[in-house]
């Protein structure tokens, strides 16, 4: 993790203010050599010059190359003060890919983006195959590094790894499909009309139509959709919580308050991909809560302890986390104030 945080310091938090793209290209090349590749022996090409017939000429930001199999990816710099999302970059991005014949393709501004060639996915174009965001003690981050470091460089790994990629967007969406097929009007007549085939053969149609015209079926979301009714986990002695519990005050103590907005706010989907990777960090949870841990964390992140999180998982996008358990609420240290302030900001978005 290291030595992500090296190339987040490099990329981000060392710049100036309104660094050019000329200045930020040399800070990509400076970042790709802590990754073990050397511009001296000619393994990352600035601004080549590519001939392309009689009279053009292209010139991508940088080619990672070896010796050995030539050409490996290309590299687009782009300001880091402007947003990379834009299709003009991706598709500057593609044509040098297609015209050089090279599968993987990186876009490095504001934050990174890897492409690879759409033939792996059956898809026209490059596809996005990751995102990754200047921030410290990602899983994300570490993940790249493992993969474009020049001693473990592999183009399958890379294939595999957007393979993988490419399916949890899948099951996202799938399950976002089916979710929303499931709770509409057609779907709930459907299973009426099976209800109904099912019971003749027990049961007069008369009758059967007499019971459903006083009983009403439907599909709706559970009110805790974060509770996982058969999710097992390890007996243990039980501990306090460190909740100040004011029960004159009029308010919920501050724990109660976090789980019940911050289940409201998964449940309405206000709170990003981006958001998500940001609530596991120990510093940003640190600055923005004033806790002492991640506000989130998976059961086999190294910041999980059970008696710091509390014993009911949410379920985020297919993934399951447990959010910290520790919050205060006396003069000495009031953690109400904090959160309320990140919650309106969620609910502005």
């Amino acid at each position: 993790m290291e030595k992500w945080n090296e190339l987040c310091y490099i990329l981000s938090e060392n710049l100036p203010t309104n660094t050019s793209e000329q200045l930020f290209e040399l800070k990509v090349v400076q970042a790709f050599e802590k990754l073990g590749w050397s511009e001296f022996n000619n393994e990352i090409a600035v601004r080549e010059s590519i001939q392309l017939g009689a009279s053009n000429r292209i010139s991508p930001d940088l080619i990672l190359k070896s010796q050995e199999k030539g050409n490996l990816f290309i590299v687009e710099v782009k300001k880091p003060s402007i947003e990379v999302d834009n299709s003009t970059f991706k598709g500057q991005l593609s044509s040098y890919m297609g015209i050089m014949r090279v599968d993987l393709g990186i876009l490095i501004g504001n934050k990174i983006q890897v492409f690879l060639d759409g033939k792996f996915f059956n898809k026209n174009g490059i596809v996005l195959i990751d995102e990754i965001e200047f921030k410290r003690d990602i899983e994300k981050g570490l993940k790249f590094v493992q993969l474009f470091s020049k001693e473990n460089y592999n183009k399958e790994d890379i294939e595999n790894h957007a393979q993988e990629k490419i399916q949890q967007l899948k099951e996202i969406e799938d399950f976002k499909k089916l979710k929303t097929k499931m709770l509409s009007e057609n779907y709930g007549e459907k299973i009426i009309e099976y209800l109904k085939s099912e019971l003749q053969n027990e049961f007069d149609t008369k009758v059967i139509d007499k019971v459903f015209k006083v009983l009403q079926v439907k599909i709706e979301s559970k009110k805790k959709i974060v509770s996982l009714d058969n999710y097992q986990k390890p007996k243990a002695r039980k501990y306090k919580t460190f909740e100040n519990i004011n029960e004159t005050s009029g308010k919920l103590p501050i724990g109660k308050y976090v789980r019940k907005t911050f289940n409201d706010l998964v449940e309405s989907n206000l709170i990003d991909r981006n958001e998500i990777e940001r609530l596991q960090r120990g510093d940003y949870s640190k600055l923005t809560f004033d806790i002492q841990f991640p506000f989130l964390a998976k059961e086999n992140s190294p910041y999980y302890e059970r008696i710091r999180y509390w014993k009911n998982p949410y379920q985020i996008n297919g993934e399951i986390y447990f959010v910290c358990s520790q919050w205060y609420e006396v003069p000495a240290n009031n953690d109400r104030p904090y959160y309320e302030e990140w919650l309106k900001k969620m609910k502005s978005k």
